[in-house]
């Protein structure tokens, strides 16, 4: 029998193209697909092929990141506090606390502003969903589960960083004297389900780390964690792209290297943790042909660009990496898993953006690449990098090895029968459920 899913993102763009597969997956097995998220990613949700619901106000993402972060020395890392921070392992309770509270003032509370949660909620309870599939930094999903009866799920872009720092610091809140025992993140969801008309004993460690979680890091890079998952092999989309004449001629040079560092939180305006220009200064010269994902605006503060790079706006990965024998990038999900796909050795600079160095290092001891800590770039160093990474065989055959347990990995298809199994399981009985959206004002398909 058809089963009603509806999938809700961050409103970023790389966040929708890590949902669409699978939500292609399900609908071409004949459930019913929805994905709701704010304006700002309506289309992308669209061009991808699939049904999309404006939920709040635009997000504007890139501005909300600066703003919230303005407070802090680091803005990438939420001054040592965001989930990416590795100072301390494992963390004391100040730390840990410190933590929580930073990202759901910072991060969650912003990702899911009062608008979008509400419009969430009603449209869950008018369309009676049979699954929620959520974006893990998209808490407002499994509140809307829960006060519509749903079944939920999240749905990872790479290893488990919510999981790893959420078991840790409940391990440690369990263990403070009662009256110290703050837990920012649950006191903002309860409160949220209070508002939305629910209680406190609607709460539980299930809204943070779902009732099960679709994980498509490689078993081997997976953070360990006592966690129900349902592995899924990772299948690209870059969104709808023309293939550019040049990518179907031979390569310029013996070798192609792809370069990309990622714009969606601020490299365009040179925020990122590595220069382009260290990079291409670190290139310059190189028996290589560098292919550079570069934002016009970045390039033309750049000056002349060395013989050997060629420039462009975008290309898609999928397409562009099968050619390639190495890239050099910042840690993005996209990026990453791509490059896995491909089997296309890695030097990663991690722009600690969540899970970066986590991915950063379960790259290393794959042998699949390496990375350079972002503090001790320099063209030299990453010159000497990029060398390695093309002229050692032990990268591509690490790279090889992962591809090889990927493509033994279930795919978004094969999962299907195991989250219907799932849904039928963790769904809070039978309910009636409406035809069709009766709220234009939620609900603009």
């Amino acid at each position: 029998m058809p089963v009603r899913v509806l999938f809700t993102t961050m409103a970023a763009r790389s966040h929708v193209y890590a949902q669409v597969t699978l939500a292609s997956a399900l609908r071409t097995a004949g459930h019913e697909v929805l994905v709701a998220s704010q304006p700002d990613v309506l289309d992308d949700i669209v061009r991808a092929g699939l049904t999309a619901v404006r939920i709040g106000e635009d997000l504007n993402i890139e501005e909300e990141t600066r703003e919230a972060n303005a407070s802090f020395e680091d803005d990438r890392n939420l001054g040592g506090l965001a989930m990416s921070n590795t100072r301390y392992d494992p963390y004391p309770w100040d730390h840990a606390l410190g933590m929580f509270t930073a990202m759901t003032a910072m991060v969650f509370q912003n990702v899911c502003p009062e608008p979008m949660v509400d419009d969430l909620v009603a449209l869950a309870r008018d369309w009676r969903p049979d699954l929620v599939i959520w974006d893990p930094l998209t808490l407002a999903g499994p509140v809307a589960a829960r006060l519509s009866g749903a079944a939920h799920a999240r749905l990872l872009f790479g290893p488990d960083q919510m999981g790893r720092n959420r078991k840790a610091f409940r391990a440690l809140l369990d263990r403070q004297p009662p009256e110290l025992r703050d837990d920012p993140l649950a006191e903002w969801l309860t409160w949220t389900l209070e508002r939305c008309g629910g209680s406190a004993a609607d709460m539980s460690e299930e809204l943070v780390l779902g009732q099960w979680t679709v994980d498509p890091t490689p078993t081997s890079m997976r953070i360990p964690l006592d966690l129900p998952y349902v592995p899924v092999r990772y299948v690209p989309y870059n969104g709808p792209s023309l293939l550019p004449d040049w990518l179907r001629e031979p390569p310029r040079h013996p070798r192609r290297l792809c370069l990309t560092l990622g714009v969606s939180l601020g490299e365009a305006a040179g925020a990122g943790t590595v220069a382009a220009s260290d990079v291409l200064a670190a290139v310059d010269g190189l028996d290589v042909e560098v292919v550079a994902t570069l934002p016009r605006e970045l390039r033309e503060g750049l000056g002349a660009l060395p013989p050997n790079v060629r420039a462009v706006d975008f290309v898609p990965l999928n397409a562009l990496l099968p050619s390639c024998a190495g890239i050099i990038h910042h840690g993005g999900s996209g990026t990453f898993m791509t490059a896995l796909v491909h089997a296309v050795p890695q030097l990663i600079v991690p722009d600690m953006m969540w899970d970066a160095m986590e991915k950063a290092y379960g790259l290393a001891r794959s042998g699949a690449g390496m990375y350079v800590d972002a503090g001790d770039v320099s063209p030299e160093l990453l010159r000497e990098r990029v060398l390695a990474l093309l002229d050692d065989p032990s990268y591509a055959a690490g790279a090889r090895r992962v591809r090889t347990e990927m493509v033994g990995t279930p795919s978004p298809n094969d999962i299907v029968p195991v989250l219907e199994r799932l849904t039928a399981e963790h769904r809070a009985g039978d309910t009636e459920r409406l035809p069709s959206l009766k709220s234009p004002s939620t609900a603009a398909l």
